[in-house]
């Protein structure tokens, strides 16, 4: 959404900050009732990082007020390079013996507060930094990291709204817009994920950062 709004709609970076936590808001809550439905959403996981998230995206929020726009696009880069490196390392994407609810606290934390600030300087819901944190970190497979992610990112985005709002960052007409189409989409994603194989989940995924990565970063240095 971010590159989307920046580079086709001339959308200020700042005010997309804001814009797009609005729309993360909503189309994650609607996308986390399917995934809930299918059995595909550790709540305790996803409660736990949010509250941690929110505390996070308090601090970023208010940290991306100084920052440039060029600061941001490069933090932005730099965390879209991450996640798809992560997603290169050789691990399984099913874990035998696992069991919703149990996880490696301190590693939960620390997703939560750094998503969350991203959350709070970018205005992105990190789903795609959370779901390979969830896996390569927390251990939860892939199916239930994706539905998990959005009841965290909900959770952090609920807590995190106001202060955007008080910041000046959020654009009430672009926002109604943006929602207008990915309130559908929202409910059609996970339709979609339950019958996709999971490895092209992850390809699919891998892809997606890759283009960004690209198109974004020449925006970024060597663009206009």
């Amino acid at each position: 959404m971010l590159p989307l709004l920046t580079l086709l709609g001339g959308v200020p970076l700042k005010l997309v900050t804001g814009t797009d936590l609005v729309h993360v808001l909503v189309t994650s809550a609607t996308s986390t009732i399917s995934h809930y439905r299918g059995g595909m959403v550790d709540f305790k996981v996803g409660l736990f990082l949010g509250l941690a998230g929110i505390a996070g995206g308090l601090l970023g929020s208010f940290l991306s007020v100084p920052l440039s726009p060029f600061v941001l696009r490069v933090i932005y880069l730099f965390v879209v390079a991450l996640g798809a490196l992560i997603l290169f390392l050789p691990a399984p994407l099913e874990f035998e013996g696992y069991r919703k609810g149990d996880f490696n606290l301190a590693l939960g934390i620390a997703t939560g507060l750094g998503v969350g600030a991203l959350a709070g300087l970018l205005g992105v819901g990190g789903g795609f930094i959370t779901v390979p944190l969830m896996i390569y970190f927390l251990k939860i497979p892939l199916r239930v990291a994706i539905g998990t992610s959005l009841l965290f990112i909900f959770i952090t985005s609920l807590g995190t709204i106001w202060a955007k709002f008080g910041v000046g960052h959020i654009h009430i007409p672009i926002t109604l817009l943006v929602l207008s189409g990915s309130i559908t989409g929202a409910v059609i994603g996970p339709w979609v994920s339950r019958r996709m194989p999971v490895r092209f989940l992850r390809l699919a995924l891998i892809v997606l950062l890759i283009l960004i990565l690209f198109v974004f970063g020449y925006s970024t240095f060597l663009g206009s």
